[in-house]
């Protein structure tokens, strides 16, 4: 039997969107309470129709016992309850799955978008979400930095074909300071174990 090895890097923190599951769970639990007293309702209306049907029938003999009618109504609420009960869960996965496909859809694209360097900014996204507009306001610290690199680089350039040798030291210590640092931007070299 193959046993499954965890990844090493697998995601500890499990994020949850609360704005859009506080309101399924509202509507889930709303949905219980209406279900479960319209049952009541229900089987109170059935199970009295069968009392009093079998109430004036004691001496009858052609009857069907007043338990199996009990039984019956009751087994046939309770299916009721359970098919609507599960086309609800079926219709709130369906409405959360379409919720964040959506968001991801509006995510892929503004990847794509910055995988391709273009840092305009989209007003086609319709759907605002906090994943939506940290991916946006990310998007938009970068379009400044670069922006700063292109001119900074441009600067470099001409200081250089000046042959001015303070110009191209400002320009360098100009492009330090809008280049990040930390191990992210720049990754420290592991030394070779001996």
């Amino acid at each position: 039997m193959e046993q499954k090895i965890a990844p090493r890097y697998q995601r500890r923190i499990h994020y949850v969107d609360e704005s859009i599951q506080k309101w399924l769970l509202v509507g889930l639990v709303v949905l219980e309470v209406a279900l479960a007293a319209g049952l009541a309702w229900l089987m109170y209306a059935r199970l009295s129709a069968v009392v009093e049907d079998n109430l004036y029938r004691i001496h009858m003999a052609d009857t069907q016992p007043i338990a199996t009618q009990l039984l019956h109504e009751s087994a046939r609420l309770l299916g009721i309850f359970v098919l609507v009960n599960a086309v609800a869960l079926l219709l709130g996965d369906w409405l959360w799955r379409r919720y964040v496909q959506s968001i991801l859809r509006a995510f892929r694209q503004m990847m794509a978008k910055t995988a391709a360097l273009d840092f305009s900014v989209d007003s086609t996204l319709q759907r605002r979400h906090q994943l939506l507009d940290l991916t946006e306001q990310q998007r938009r610290m970068d379009r400044e930095r670069l922006t700063a690199v292109r001119n900074r680089l441009t600067q470099l350039v001409a200081a250089q074909q000046a042959g001015d040798g303070a110009a191209v030291q400002q320009a360098l210590n100009a492009l330090d300071q809008v280049i990040p640092q930390g191990r992210a931007a720049r990754p420290e070299r592991r030394r070779a174990v001996r």
